[in-house]
């Protein structure tokens, strides 16, 4: 057995460790999907405001 290894306790064994699955796929930094969700925020709040005045609500 690998020494670099963490083990865990045994209540979890037989179960999936799912954060040292590394799979195929997309991979997005954390910074990258948070300034994301700060310019859809944004983007939403700006058509609420020139929504109202374009469609005259």
């Amino acid at each position: 057995m690998p020494r670099d290894e963490e083990r865990m306790p045994p209540t979890g064994a037989g179960l999936i460790r799912y954060f040292q699955e590394e799979g195929s796929g997309v991979k997005i930094s954390p910074k990258s999907v948070l300034i994301f969700t700060a310019a859809v925020i944004i983007f939403v709040i700006l058509l609420h405001i020139a929504g109202a005045g374009f469609l005259g609500f």
